[in-house]
């Protein structure tokens, strides 16, 4: 879905990237920028901010050692206001229990210059949307 006047660059560079963290679960350091930060401070477990590609790992590894195993299906890319794409997503986690959890979040994404600049995660779609406005 293509809303509003994201380039359609940054909404590949996001897919591609996520797609890419998808099958691999690791990401490149060069495709961040400098200032990077994922902000999950609106998170009920794990709320912090985390800074540049190393920041981003440590979350990861903290998701690794809750979750047995855990994976993100991206349920689509909006093309939001002020240069954003929004990623409404599903989070499935199987517990070390074997119990699955089905958790739904959204990202908006900040890229500049080619790279991303910032992520900061949601509770919802609608959350996501009205932060960005």
């Amino acid at each position: 879905m293509i809303l509003h006047g994201v380039s359609q660059e940054s909404i590949e560079f996001v897919r591609s990237r996520l797609e890419e963290f998808i099958r691999t679960g690791d990401f490149h350091s060069e495709d961040f920028d400098e200032g990077f930060e994922f902000d999950n401070s609106n998170a009920m477990i794990d709320a912090d901010t985390y800074r540049g590609p190393a920041g981003l790992r440590e979350y990861f590894a903290l998701l690794r050692q809750m979750w047995e195993q855990f994976r993100f299906e991206p349920q689509e890319y909006i093309d939001a206001a002020n240069g954003h794409v929004v990623v409404p997503m599903r989070l499935i986690a199987v517990g070390r229990d074997g119990v699955e959890t089905v958790a739904h979040s959204a990202v908006v994404y900040t890229v500049r210059d080619g790279k991303l600049a910032r992520a900061k995660a949601f509770q919802s779609k609608g959350d996501a949307l009205k932060a960005d406005r």
